[in-house]
């Protein structure tokens, strides 16, 4: 996983990179492919901003936060990332699931028909 920083208006810190570091490697278990994510942060007027922008799949995520602490900014926009990641990766399982239990019904309600099918032997 890539990770760029872009800070603005604001210093760009070890420790902070290493939380930013620790809290996006906890994608790795909605994301099984290689992702770049792009953090910005900055200070606007008294209020701390913090964004990622994540792009995996050819489908872009970007959440953005704002909040009085920096470290609060990075907790909340992560969140919502994972929030995005977790929809994403449910509706991909939702949809093979949805074929699985679709033929598994199918296969069930076809055990009370009769063999005498003329169609049946037909490939």
């Amino acid at each position: 996983m890539k990770v760029h920083y872009t800070f603005r208006k604001t210093e760009a810190t070890d420790a902070l990179k290493k939380h930013i570091k620790k809290r996006v490697s906890k994608f790795d278990k909605f994301i099984t492919y290689p992702v770049e994510v792009h953090f910005i942060a900055g200070i606007e007027k008294t209020l701390h901003t913090a964004e990622i922008e994540l792009r995996a799949e050819h489908k872009p995520m970007v959440a953005k936060a704002k909040a009085g602490d920096l470290y609060e900014a990075i907790d909340e926009v992560c969140h919502k990332i994972e929030a995005q990641l977790k929809k994403a990766r449910e509706l991909k399982k939702g949809h093979t699931a949805a074929h699985k239990i679709k033929n598994a019904k199918s296969a069930k309600l076809a055990a009370d028909v009769s063999a005498d099918l003329p169609h049946q032997g037909k490939r």
